[in-house]
This record gives C-alpha cells, sequence and structure tokens, in this order.
C-alpha cells in the first residue's frame, strides 16, 4: 500500500479520493466517530443539498470505492514505524495521513449534551441561516469570556433578537458596550438548563429557537503525539502541504485546523493528497525524505 488515511469523514475520504485518482493504493481505517454526527444536516457546502453527515460520508465512500480505495471499519490506536515504512491496521504503507479530527468538549449545562446537534449547536455559519430572525440564545463557555462574546457579536448578524448568557462570568466594560451597540441582550444569571424552545436561567426562562454554545475542542486521537509529530496548541503542526514533522506523515482538516468548517476540511484536504502524491512521486523517482 502506498498510504493510510487514519480517520474517515469529509478530511479523510478527500484526501482518499484525491490519492485514489491519482492511481495510488490507499487504504482508509475509520471509527464511524465523526464529530458532526450528530447534527441534523451538513449546510454552507458548496452542492452539496443539505444532507444528513452520515449521508454525506455514504456518498463519499461510494466514490472513493470507485477508485479501489479500501475502507476499513476499524479504529487506529497505534502506528508501528519500520524505517521508511509504517504498519497501520496490519498493513505495511509508505505514508500516513492523520484525519481524526476533535471532539468538542459541552458547556456543562443540564439538557446540552441532550440536544447537542439539534437544539443545542455550536457554529452560526454552519446553523445560522436556518434560525435567522428568531430568538436565538449564544450561552457563554465559563472561563472563556472573550470567545463567548466573539461569538455572541457574530449571531447577532443573524437575527436582531439574540440573548447572551454570560453563565455566571464577568464581562469588561467594552465587551459589554460592544454587545450593546449590536443589539445583544445580556443575562448574567448562572444558566440551570436547556430546553426543547427555551433555556432556564435563575428565576427567568428565555424563549429559543436555537441555543448556541461555547465548545473547547481536543483531539480525537494521539497518534499524531505518538509518532513523534509536533503539536501546539490542541493542533497539529504542518506545513502548507500538511506534512507534519515527522517524515512520511500528514495531518488533514480539523486535525491540524480546529476552525475549518466542513468544506474547509476538504479543501484543505485535498492540498495535502496532491502533496502527499508529489511526495511519494519523488521517492519512486529515487529520492529521500
Amino acid at each position: 500500500m502506498d498510504v493510510a488515511v487514519v480517520g474517515g469523514s469529509v478530511a479523510g475520504l478527500q484526501v482518499a479520493l484525491t490519492l485514489g485518482r491519482a492511481r495510488r493504493r490507499v487504504v482508509l481505517f475509520d471509527d464511524g466517530q465523526a464529530r458532526n454526527r450528530a447534527a441534523s444536516h451538513v449546510h454552507n457546502f458548496l452542492g452539496v443539498e443539505d444532507l444528513a453527515p452520515g449521508e454525506l460520508l455514504a456518498v463519499g465512500r461510494r466514490q472513493v470505492a470507485a477508485y479501489g480505495v479500501d475502507v476499513r471499519d476499524l479504529r487506529v490506536d497505534d502506528v508501528g514505524v519500520d524505517g521508511d515504512e509504517f504498519v497501520v491496521g496490519g498493513e505495511r504503507v509508505r505514508a500516513v495521513v492523520l484525519a481524526t479530527g476533535l471532539w468538542d468538549e459541552l458547556p456543562d449545562v443540564q439538557g446540552v449534551a441532550d440536544g447537542w446537534g439539534q437544539s443545542v449547536v455550536a457554529c452560526p455559519h454552519c446553523h445560522g441561516w436556518e434560525v435567522r430572525d428568531q430568538p436565538l440564545v449564544q450561552i457563554g463557555m465559563r472561563g472563556a469570556p472573550e470567545r463567548s462574546v466573539a461569538r455572541a457579536l457574530l449571531l447577532s448578524r443573524w437575527s436582531d433578537d439574540v440573548t447572551f448568557c454570560t453563565d455566571g462570568d464577568e464581562l469588561t466594560a467594552v465587551q459589554a458596550d460592544q454587545l450593546v451597540r449590536a443589539g445583544v441582550a445580556v443575562r448574567t444569571e448562572p444558566v440551570k438548563e436547556v430546553r426543547e424552545g427555551s433555556v432556564l436561567l435563575d428565576g427567568a426562562e428565555l424563549p429559543a429557537r436555537r441555543v448556541f454554545v461555547v465548545v473547547r475542542q481536543h483531539q480525537q486521537s494521539d497518534l499524531a503525539e505518538r509518532l513523534g509529530c509536533q503539536v501546539a496548541d490542541g493542533a497539529v503542526v504542518t506545513d502548507e502541504g500538511g506534512r507534519t514533522t515527522m517524515p512520511g506523515v500528514y495531518a488533514v482538516g480539523t486535525t491540524t485546523s480546529p476552525a475549518l468548517l466542513a468544506i474547509g476540511a476538504a479543501g484543505h484536504a485535498s492540498t495535502a493528497a496532491v502533496a502527499v502524491h508529489a511526495d511519494l512521486l519523488e521517492l519512486d523517482l529515487g529520492g529521500g525524505r
């Protein structure tokens, strides 16, 4: 095999597609734990008409299969290194692409986890259009007021009826003024519970067509660190071609750039796949790593 791709969401499938079309022998491993699997639809993806995440990935699997990519439903917890090659899931390969992605740490508020991906979401660019001009509530992440305020300000572009719940965090005078100028109402009481269509505070209940939250993001896998790749601020460090600091190991999508939307992850993965193919071609012609 030429390449093992670890992770079969949008970024991993795009890598496999590009490399498969380049006539590379590719095996893709996926454990079915895509970050957005709880969502109803994938929005803001050119050419994709609001498919559910599972439907989009099923289409991708059919596409890569047409180019001979071997897709295996298997979680990879370790990668062996043998000289200039790697052993992944029992397969010896020349390059490894990490597309393992992130997982989201949700605010510790009752009801948030139950509604996650449906009535509770994170990204206005992904979900704001569908609830435009309706009552929206942004809940802050305790201990992260700067990120929380920035998200509430962003959300105000989708609706004139936005309430920001600080959940007990204090705001600076500058932050409070920004929210006033953006037309965002502020509630400072602790958030007790998120319900379908509302948010319960201490002594009040706010209507909410959709609840937005700020999340903390973590790598789904420690494979990059175990392989000796540099990781900084929770992201795998790469160059513009997805090359990590470990020769022969690449990283794509939110594994290396957490802020990417789905379509951005696919674009990043396509660029990295072109670099993988070029690097393997150099090896084919007698160049070294």
